[in-house]
């Protein structure tokens, strides 16, 4: 039986190392899990989600492709599910960015033991970015993905023990990025000026907000200076 991810789920799934325990946090259907065990990736997983429906389906699912002695499924909330130093890689996908950092720090050991995180926040990257500087992580590779209308962005980490000194804008967007000059970075430079050109507009009118509104500005200034260096 053939599995093929696609978008989002493709790209987490890419930037996975090797390893001997994936723990895939908020899994969901386990199809990443299913696939990277299937393809030789990582020796067995742990896939867990808070609630009980996802797990069931993502039990459902494992034993679909007969791979219930190499995955196992787990009920609870974040990290909270697995063992320090029972993964070496911890995928954390899906979810609110300020939600994913909040579990990383209830779990900070754990991700500080992991050999690699990779993570894929849906919304709020500078948070995840700002945590990972000022906990002495690494990012050390970042990529975009584009499912229809929506980009999303996967980050890849681990903990080295080195604090890195940052602009805002940087928490705003990847380092890694401008770097490679990942080839979705200008459209997505681009969809982030037009999301302040609405927040602008909302905030018009509104004078208490005269400091929020310069803070905005000042980002889109800087969207727009790297869409023209790109």
């Amino acid at each position: 039986m053939i599995l093929n991810l696609k978008g989002r789920l493709k790209l987490i799934a890419d930037k996975v190392p090797k390893c001997n325990v994936l723990a895939d946090i908020g899994t969901d259907h386990a199809y990443i899990p299913i696939y990277l065990v299937r393809n030789g990736v990582c020796k067995k997983a742990i896939a867990s989600d808070i609630k009980i429906g996802p797990v069931k389906i993502a039990s459902n699912n494992i034993s679909l492709y007969k791979l219930s002695e190499k995955i196992e499924t787990r009920l609870g909330n974040g990290l909270d599910t697995i063992e320090i130093d029972e993964a070496d890689t911890i995928i954390i996908a899906g979810m609110g960015g300020t939600l994913l950092t909040e579990l990383l720090e209830a779990n900070k050991q754990k991700a500080v033991n992991a050999n690699a995180l990779v993570l894929q926040p849906m919304n709020d990257l500078h948070v995840i970015r700002k945590w990972l500087y000022d906990n002495a992580f690494e990012i050390y590779d970042e990529e975009i993905v584009a499912e229809g209308p929506k980009m999303y962005c996967v980050i890849c980490t681990k903990f080295n023990g080195k604090k890195k000194q940052y602009t805002d804008f940087e928490l705003h967007v990847g380092q890694s990025l401008i770097e490679k000059k990942d080839p979705l970075l200008a459209s997505y430079c681009k969809m982030k000026v037009k999301q302040i050109d609405r927040v602008l507009e909302q905030l018009e009118d509104m004078k208490e907000n005269d400091v929020l509104k310069s803070q905005y500005i000042r980002q889109k200034k800087d969207y727009i200076n790297l869409i023209e260096k790109l």
